[in-house]
């Protein structure tokens, strides 16, 4: 069976993992990840041929080969920020492990393959990702065009960031992620022609085509820019029910649901997106005043040139609930009395963990970093909550702050 059509899926914690693959590795890791099923609780052992391993098998030099990939794959660790239990969401202080990307991985002449499982402690980063909201997916047909193991990593890099047309990164952060040693490829040179150019041919023939710039501080490179071609060209590989890997899913609508998608689709937002916003908004996890918040805000950033494309930022922003402890904020200062409509769109009750409140305080975005100085948790939910009309409630064991 051609598996090509098939659409396949990453966290984001093992797209920013460090790891470093062989070709072999890289082929027989691809092979593993396009049998993943959507319904997968757990992993399954597969038998992986050794053509989709090894191209063109002449002899025992090829099947030596597979065998001493085997070997090394025994030891074969990632080096990996480690996701909340139960949620499977990334921290704010991330904590990092090593962990053994696979289980078994054992040449069998008799099976004529790999017999291959992945580590179970990898199950969070590939399996029912759709519970953790922070995942990237890609198109196997387009992971298949790729040759070399750094134009494989830098394409999930960037097809993370797909919306947004760039990602811009330190040079020391993107030779972590690619397992590449200080001493190798020391000079810039070298490691562009290496690295940079070479997955930026290879990626040239896949939907993600880049450029990338530099950003040079005493004449030495710091950061890297890469920006990414024709970014309304990507395909969007949401999981959509036409894909392979496949979501069942219903949206919960909120009472206004004929006023608030209609801004949000204007701007590209898909309507897979929408439902996961519906589902938050139905939650309570945040009101429509906030939708239009950040709507607002993202299309002030758009005409500012900050953001290359609205509809991702928006769907961030609201995924993610990064710019709700600043909105919030500007809620709690004095202003104009709002429309009837606005009062309307806030009068919907809003449910915040204490947690994720403590969360946002702990770990603020720049902007509120200058506003927390010198302000004890204690403080800051009195004066930005409760004086706000929020009163604190406990459901089901678990501390909110609610208001109606």
């Amino acid at each position: 069976m051609d598996n090509n059509a098939r659409i396949v899926a990453q966290h984001n914690a093992l797209i920013n993992a460090r790891f470093s693959f062989e070709p072999l590795q890289m082929r027989l890791f691809l092979s593993l990840l396009a049998r993943i099923e959507y319904e997968d609780a757990d992993f399954k052992e597969h038998v992986i041929p050794i053509r989709e391993i090894f191209f063109q098998p002449e002899g025992g030099s090829a099947y030596h080969q597979i065998d001493l990939m085997c070997k090394k794959l025994s030891s074969f660790t990632i080096y990996i920020e480690k996701l909340e239990e139960g949620t499977r969401k990334r921290s704010k202080k991330p904590h990092f492990e090593y962990i053994p990307l696979l289980a078994k991985a054992e040449y069998r002449g008799d099976e004529g393959g790999v017999v291959a499982i992945f580590n179970p402690l990898i199950m969070p980063y590939l399996l029912q990702l759709r519970s953790s909201g922070n995942f990237t997916t890609a198109t196997l047909a387009e992971l298949r065009k790729l040759k070399s193991p750094y134009a494989l990593r830098i394409y999930w890099l960037l097809k993370e960031y797909a919306t947004f047309g760039e990602r811009t990164m330190t040079l020391q952060q993107l030779r972590f992620i690619l397992d590449i040693a200080e001493n190798e490829y020391p000079r810039f040179s070298s490691f562009k022609a290496r690295v940079l150019d070479k997955a930026q041919r290879e990626l040239a023939s896949t939907d993600m085509p880049f450029n990338f710039e530099t950003e040079r501080q005493n004449q030495i490179v710091q950061r890297i820019k890469f920006l990414i071609e024709h970014p309304e060209k990507i395909v969007n590989t949401e999981i959509t029910k036409d894909a392979q890997y496949t979501e069942h899913t219903e949206s919960a609508e909120p009472a206004e649901s004929a006023d608030w998608k209609q801004p949000l689709l204007a701007v590209g937002v898909s309507k897979r997106s929408l439902e996961q916003i519906a589902g938050q908004l139905a939650a309570g996890e945040y009101g429509l005043d906030y939708v239009e918040f950040v709507l607002n805000r993202v299309t002030k950033q758009k005409e500012l040139g900050k953001v290359k494309r609205a509809s991702g930022a928006i769907y961030k922003a609201l995924a993610e609930k990064y710019l709700l402890a600043e909105f919030l904020e500007e809620q709690a200062r004095p202003a104009p009395k709002r429309s009837a409509k606005a009062q309307a769109l806030a009068a919907k009750e809003v449910a915040l963990p204490l947690a994720e409140v403590r969360e946002m305080f702990t770990n603020p975005g720049p902007f509120l970093k200058k506003i927390l100085v010198e302000e004890t948790f204690e403080e800051h939910v009195l004066r930005l909550y409760l004086s706000q009309g929020f009163q604190l409630e406990s459901r089901a064991g678990v501390d909110y702050l609610v208001k109606r």
